[in-house]
């Protein structure tokens, strides 16, 4: 029995010593990419790193009002894009209701607008890309301050804290958390511009 254990030992010995050089000569060499996990205080060092305190209000001042209110709207009803901008409605709580604008030239920032085509609030993107994580400051439009920041670990998972640092809610799926794990809130997107 031990002279089999020696040979499967020598055997996959072997397979390591020799496996990293058939990876080299494949030129379709994978790489793998392992996970890091989150929780509260890690997510909150990541979220506060470099974050700027405040947007320069001269920029916000440009879009303060939403001269295509009218035919943003009608896209998000007829479910269609309009070349040069990506439109998104939104309903939170059935209190707060309006669309989102990205603009191409502009992609690491949205803007929230109400029905009337008023802004709301600006989300900065700071990391912009696919990868996760990343993270999206939300500012005052009319102050340029900075009023929440979230930390998007993944498509499911998300920490949202105030501009202070204090958890507002850690989101996972459609379901948000307190700091002790409770369900607090509850969210949804929708597809046309709540009437």
């Amino acid at each position: 029995m031990n002279s089999i254990k020696k040979i499967l030992f020598l055997i996959l010995f072997s397979l390591i010593i020799i496996m990293p050089v058939f990876a080299q000569e494949n030129k379709e060499t994978k790489v793998l990419h392992g996970s890091v996990l989150y929780n509260e205080e890690s997510a909150r060092k990541l979220a506060f790193e470099g974050l700027d305190l405040k947007l320069d209000k001269k920029m916000l001042k440009e879009y303060l009002t939403d001269e295509n209110n009218e035919e943003n709207r009608q896209a998000i009803k007829e479910n269609r894009q309009i070349p040069g901008r990506y439109l998104m409605s939104f309903n939170i709580h059935g209190f707060v209701k309006g669309y989102v604008v990205v603009y191409d030239d502009k992609p690491q920032y949205a803007f929230y607008y109400t029905t009337s085509g008023y802004l709301a609030a600006v989300d900065v993107n700071k990391t912009f890309g696919d990868a996760f994580p990343y993270r999206v400051g939300k500012y005052n439009p009319v102050t340029g301050k900075l009023v929440s920041i979230g930390v998007y670990i993944s498509e499911e998972e998300q920490y949202a804290y105030t501009k202070n640092g204090k958890l507002k809610a850690h989101w996972v799926g459609d379901t948000g958390y307190n700091s002790k794990g409770k369900p607090i809130a509850k969210r949804e997107s929708v597809e046309q511009i709540p009437e």
